[in-house]
Order: C-alpha cells, then structure tokens, then sequence
C-alpha cells in the first residue's frame, strides 16, 4: 500500500457544520427579512409576503408555497436515491439542534462531544466560561427559534412590539399566545435536545421514514456511504475511532450499513474523517471512504 503523509482530517466534518450553519441561519432569517411568509392578520385578511410585497391568499400567489414545497420534497427523495439519507445528516434543521444539544449536554451536564470534554478538562476558567456560555445559548437559542417560527405567521414587528415592547400581561391574546409558545417551544427544545435526540429521527419523522423506503429501492452498491476498503475488521487493529465519531451508534466498517429507518446512517462522513486521521498519523492511507462507487470497497 502506498504510504502518504496525511495531517488531521476535518474535510466532511467543517464542510457539513458550514452547511448546516448556513442553512439553518437561512430558515431563521427569511421571515425576519420578509423574503417569505404568510400574515395572518393583514390589512386586508391573511395574505403572504414575497420579497416585501403582500400579495392575498389566493390562486396564483398561493403557488409561491406550493411549488417550491413539492420541489423540495422531489428533491430530498432524488438525494436520497443517489446519495442517502444526506439530508439528515447535512440539512436537516432538527437534526443539526440535536448535534448542537449535544455539545451543551457535554457542557452542563454529560455527554458524548470529545471536543467541548477535551476543552473543559484544560483549566476550571475553561469549564466554567464553556458552561456559562452552554448555559446562555439554552436560555437564548429556543427563544429565537419560537419567535422565527411564528415569525412565519406573524409580521415581526408585532412579534417584537408584543413580546420585549408591551408590558406582560397586558398586550392581549396575540402577547399571550407568542409568550405560550415561546415556553411550551423552551420546553421542547429542553426534552428534544436532552432525552429524546436522534430517537424522534429513528421512530417518528416521516421524512426519515419516506427517505428509508426511497433508500430500499435505490441500488445499494452505488448509493452513496461509508465503505470499508479492506477484507477484514483486523486491519484496523482495535482503534474503533471511526465508532466513537458515529453520532447514531453504528459501525460504519460493516459491510451491509443500515441506510434505512429506524437506526440508518445519515452519512455525515465523521467516521472517514476520523480514520484519516488515525490512519495520517501511521502515514497510512485511510481504510474508509465516503463515495457512491463500490470499486475497490466491500
């Protein structure tokens, strides 16, 4: 086997968190910017906003919401057919929360991020200010994420007039409403981020579940995955870096990786990142790949 020099690889990981982080910012931004949403209570009735122009609720302007829903659900089933399950693992605005959960669990109490674990163990000022600022982003985070989603269907003007403007208690049903929802919206970030996490993926999202029957029909030796390049498990001599990088608990060396529901890859690529890595440091070439073609690979 040839032999190159390899540093630490963090090509699929900082590429997938740049999109997530772009995305996500794109879903909490376009209400607030008015590029689109519906109003609920217009001057004239419900209407939707393009681009800051109100336009009624009404046959052809309606179309601006349907057509590019059906697009995207076309599109999600034509990525997984060809790619997996990428969009969980690269897209998907609950599954990036839960990854974010994940660090602030490490940070606040127990969980399974490496990095924020190896960050606090420098000093007690780097525990302390991490668990400040975990403490902080649980506080703020689930706040911005009620209010963007009712941004969706109230103008944010009203939004931010009722909730930080208006004395509470004091700005009618609509202030009652938002400050229910930004609570109850609190609370399910807390249980979804804290317990439930990737579980509500495996058993209940029906995304996940109409990726998995699109993954059934795809041809499984082109789809993309990780693909175990050698013959056997021993050539990795018991490091299992590639299993501690799995944010889903599986083993991405086995040979039929489950791709469909319930416990299926969401092909993020840690797991090849993490074999570089290992394998760079023995100047060996990785034993894992992230590809569609099955040459060379089980």
């Amino acid at each position: 086997m040839a032999k190159r020099a390899f540093g630490v690889s963090r090509q699929f990981h900082v590429l997938r968190r740049i999109t997530q982080v772009v995305l996500l910012l794109l879903w909490v931004l376009l209400p607030w910017l008015d590029i689109v949403r519906i109003e609920i209570q217009g001057t004239h009735g419900p209407g939707i906003i393009y681009f800051g122009h109100s336009y009624p609720m009404d046959f052809p302007y309606v179309l601006g919401l349907i057509i590019p829903f059906v697009v995207l659900i076309w599109g999600i089933a034509l990525l997984t057919y060809f790619k997996g399950r990428v969009f969980c693992g690269w897209a998907c605005p609950y599954g990036s929360c839960v990854e974010l959960f994940d660090g602030l669990r490490t940070a606040v109490w127990r969980g399974s991020n490496r990095k924020v674990a190896a960050w606090m163990r420098r000093s007690s000022l780097h525990k302390w200010l991490l668990r400040l600022l975990a403490g902080l982003t649980l506080a703020l985070a689930p706040v911005v994420l009620a209010l963007s989603l009712a941004a969706y269907l109230v103008a944010p003007r009203q939004i931010l007039q009722e909730v930080f403007a208006t004395p509470w208690g004091r700005g009618g049903m609509i202030q009652t409403t938002l400050l229910t929802w930004v609570a109850l919206t609190i609370l399910i970030s807390w249980l979804a981020g804290f317990a439930v996490r990737f579980h509500f993926c495996r058993m209940v999202c029906i995304y996940g579940m109409g990726q998995a029957m699109v993954v059934s029909a795809a041809p499984g030796n082109q789809i993309l995955r990780p693909r175990f390049l050698p013959d056997a498990t021993d050539s990795c001599g018991g490091c299992q870096a590639c299993l501690r990088a799995c944010f889903v608990d599986l083993d991405p060396r086995a040979k039929h990786l489950v791709l469909g529901f319930s416990a299926g890859c969401f092909n993020c690529g840690d797991c090849v990142d993490a074999c570089r890595t290992v394998q760079g440091h023995k100047n060996e070439t990785s034993l894992l790949s992230f590809r569609s073609s099955p040459r060379g690979s089980r």
